[in-house]
């Protein structure tokens, strides 16, 4: 291996200690830096028009080099205060003149330029590049929350989409949509009945089947003047008709008086808290007063808001009437009355059929069609459910019938009944959940909660309005993510100017802290000045 002798190698870490301990410098080089420091910056106060100069004083640092420049530059513009023994006059001349002056005295400027490549390579570069690293991350961060808000808001804009067409709306004017759905409920119910996709006539044999099995098998449960699913044989004889007509035994109304449809909503009107919450489709009861949480307490003079504990309480039971017969059908006295819930709905809903209205119109809840009445609608899907599981049982027992158990009890049955096979009762049950299904798509129950409660309306379109405000969010969310992206892209083109510029820089004033090392100190042999500064 050969080594060159006239190269000297020197580790840029060791640089400023290796030109101090050879004496190339003095020790005292800080203290005559900062004094030179101070001089630069009163000097640049008076500065002449030019551009090279304002590029000079615009980098990030004035070292011994740029003082160098500035002084070639000022024998310029500074020519006409030179005298004829060659010497300038201008004060700007001779404060930059005594600057380099200083540099050069104890070689200062070499060991300060020294300083600086060790700055710059061991802090300012490694800190512009880790600022970059900084913005490329931000803004990936910035593309990635952009991505999930951008997921965000089609699942949302999804949902919806599925809630309009749950509700069977547009979505363009929530709160005017519910309403016109709310409004046209009597057209669905009437489709539902006398619509030309109707099933409901298809139902006329399948009720005369369960009404001769029935009368036939059961003639005990019920009485003469009782019939069997009275809310299905007039829909399919009659059509949905006004209760009024039903309970006056077919009679039309001279004049329909339907109740006033009054909705309020939280961006219409104030909601007065203490208005009672009027549910159409119930009987009223005058006797009953309620508050919007149904129980309304009043106070009289004599009582007072403290509470005495040492009062044994006493409980009035004499203002609740029990009906026990609801509740167990085994406290029924006789087969004649009420043991269940739906026929005491229809005892509710016939309730005044034998004393009509007597100026013949329909008025209140009479007003309103079967299907559109609470009461009667629910005695309407309570029939359904029971022909359906009817039909059900049916179908379990067709398999056995051939049993002679099965034969001896079928032989005594009208023909009706006896010639309805398998394929029938598979039709029956097929008609009456096509009848349920098209209950379910109409959504009729929640139109009536609909209609009834102004607030389940408001609910709604709050849920709507949550949905829409939910997007808007995101929007903004992602308009800011995309303005930090934007931001962040152009700090980092900054940095990147900055960086390449302090990169030159670096470089540049290396060969030239090699070069004069070279020339004045070493009798030009050549400086290698190793590290990390030649991977730059």
């Amino acid at each position: 291996m050969t080594f060159d002798d006239n190269t000297i190698d020197i580790h840029l870490t060791k640089l400023v200690d290796w030109l101090v301990d050879r004496r190339h410098c003095s020790k005292d080089w800080n203290e005559r830096s900062v004094a030179i420091r101070a001089k630069i910056q009163q000097a640049i106060l008076d500065m002449p028009e030019h551009d090279e100069i304002k590029r000079l004083l615009g980098s990030s640092y004035l070292d011994y080099f740029c003082c160098l420049k500035i002084v070639e530059i000022l024998k310029e513009t500074e020519k006409e205060s030179k005298n004829m023994f060659g010497m300038y006059s201008s004060q700007r001349m001779k404060d930059w003149r005594t600057i380099v002056s200083n540099y050069e005295k104890n070689s200062v400027y070499l060991v300060e330029s020294a300083q600086i490549l060790q700055r710059n390579v061991a802090f300012e570069i490694p800190a512009l590049r880790k600022h970059i690293n900084k913005c490329q991350q931000i803004r990936d961060e910035c593309h990635t929350r952009h991505a999930e808000l951008e997921k965000n808001i089609h699942e949302i804009e999804k949902q919806y989409t599925q809630l309009c067409h749950d509700m069977s709306i547009k979505g363009e004017n929530v709160q005017k949509e519910l309403i016109q759905r709310i409004e046209y409920l009597p057209n669905i119910c009437t489709e539902l009945v006398n619509g030309e996709t109707s099933l409901i006539g298809l139902l006329k044999p399948t009720v005369e089947f369960y009404i001769e099995f029935m009368k036939h098998f059961h003639s005990t449960t019920k009485s003469d003047n009782e019939e069997y699913l009275p809310i299905l044989k007039y829909l399919i004889q009659y059509g949905n008709t006004t209760v009024y007509q039903w309970k006056t035994g077919g009679h039309a109304p001279v004049s329909i008086e339907r109740p006033a449809l009054n909705y309020k909503f939280a961006e219409a009107a104030e909601i007065d808290e203490t208005e009672p919450n009027i549910i159409l489709g119930l009987d009223d009861d005058d006797n009953l007063a309620t508050t919007i949480e149904g129980i309304e307490v009043k106070q009289t003079a004599e009582q007072s808001d403290v509470i005495d504990f040492d009062i044994e309480p006493e409980i009035d039971w004499s203002a609740i009437d029990t009906v026990p017969e609801l509740l167990d059908p085994a406290l029924t006295s006789n087969g004649t009355h009420p043991n269940s819930i739906p026929d005491a709905l229809r005892e509710a809903a016939t309730n005044g059929a034998t004393h009509p209205t007597d100026d013949g119109i329909a008025r209140g809840n009479d007003a309103l069609t079967l299907l559109e009445n609470r009461q009667t609608y629910t005695l309407f899907i309570h029939e359904l459910h029971r022909i359906q599981s009817f039909l059900k049982q049916r179908l379990n027992e067709y398999h056995v019938n051939e049993t002679i158990l099965m034969t001896f009890i079928m032989q005594n049955a009208p023909s009706s009944v006896q010639k309805i096979n398998e394929n029938d009762l598979k039709t029956f049950l097929k008609n009456i959940d096509s009848i349920f299904t098209s209950v379910a798509q109409r959504q009729i129950d929640r139109l009536f909660s609909m209609r009834d409660s102004y607030k389940f309306v408001d609910r709604l379109v709050n849920s709507f309005q949550q949905k829409k405000v939910a997007v808007e969010r995101n929007r903004l969310q992602q308009k800011e993510l995309e303005e930090k992206a934007a931001n962040s892209l152009k700090e980092e083109q900054e940095i990147k100017e900055k960086l390449n510029l302090l990169i030159s820089y670096t470089k540049q004033l290396k060969e030239q802290v090699a070069k004069e090392i070279s020339v004045k100190k070493c009798q030009n042999r050549r400086i290698n000045i190793m590290g990390e500064i030649n991977t730059l």
